[in-house]
């Protein structure tokens, strides 16, 4: 079973200085044209459904290796070098977490199981829990690009030269319940899951002080791509299940800890820099026969090029 994507978003939902935690589902799909997603993301070998938690210390230390016992079993997270966090993050540190997918939620509610979730963080003084239903997951609607750049073959096609707004359908239960959570980020393909440049983000979390107006699209400025690179969009929609607010310390916690479990859908989206395509070069892009170049003779002496 492959590590699932992270959805590399922060589970603090404004800029701080104190520890986070959180459990959630992740949907995972990929939008191959203006219309259209399917599931899972084949090239990193991601099933649509995963489960993923993190633990954020800022790049600190934990006195142990964290562990999550959930309703089937427990996992440790993964570590490195005295107990340390493995997950790169855009902050420049990395964090604590923890991926598995599976193809149906059904099968991801098999294997981990609907109930309460419980964080062991080293010496900390509380094991927090959070709430997770992984039977009937409130997962949000999957963000798609309702215009913006050209799409051709599955790869949305983005002239570096030129900057580029990435229109987002609507988030329809941004605001429902506790709330929720938009951001876009950008890769490198080749550098994932590093992050390329700044991460737009909205959140709306009423009970947190926290009321952002929904996020509806990403820019992409002139120069910020490379002709002829790959890169990947990242679009996550993630609904606000539970808030533990519990205050706890311990080696490596910092300030007020904060926990969230969530829902998110996760799209990706393909993305090709290349120069902007002549009016002759696009039509052979995608694939429209373009000509039949016939020599005829109005004369002995003269002779013109038709273009069908």
């Amino acid at each position: 079973m492959m590590a699932v994507v992270a959805s590399c978003m922060a589970v603090n939902v404004h800029a701080a200085s104190y520890t986070t935690y959180s459990v959630e589902e992740q949907q995972v799909m990929l939008q191959t044209n203006s219309f259209a997603v399917i599931g899972g993301y084949s090239p990193f070998g991601y099933s649509q459904f995963s489960l993923v938690a993190k633990i954020d210390t800022l790049g600190l230390n934990l006195s142990a290796a964290p562990t999550m016992t959930y309703p089937n079993g427990s996992l440790t997270f993964p570590v490195g070098v005295s107990n340390s966090p493995t997950w790169a993050t855009s902050g420049g540190y990395n964090r604590y977490q923890y991926g598995d997918s599976r193809t149906t939620t059904a099968l991801l509610d098999a294997a981990y199981g609907s109930g309460t979730y419980t964080f062991t963080m080293g010496n900390a003084t509380v094991q927090p829990t959070l709430p997770l239903n992984l039977a009937s997951p409130s997962l949000p609607v999957a963000p798609m690009i309702t215009s913006g750049g050209t799409w051709s073959n599955g790869v949305l096609l983005v002239d570096p030269s030129q900057t580029v707004t990435l229109n987002f359908n609507s988030f329809d239960t941004y605001t429902n319940g506790l709330g929720g959570k938009i951001n876009f980020i950008l890769f490198l393909a080749s550098a994932y899951p590093v992050t390329l440049g700044s991460s737009p983000q909205s959140t709306y979390v009423p009970s947190l002080g926290v009321t952002n107006a929904a996020l509806t699209n990403f820019t992409i400025t002139a120069g910020t791509l490379t002709n002829g690179q790959s890169y990947l969009v990242q679009a996550n929609f993630t609904q606000i299940e539970s808030i533990n607010t519990t205050n706890f310390t311990g080696t490596g916690i910092t300030g007020n800890p904060l926990g969230l479990s969530m829902y998110t859908s996760t799209t990706f989206i393909n993305l090709q820099a290349i120069p902007e395509p002549s009016a002759m070069g696009l039509l052979l892009l995608v694939g429209i026969p373009v000509c039949l170049l016939m020599l005829t003779a109005k004369s002995r002496s003269r002779k013109t090029w038709r273009i069908w």
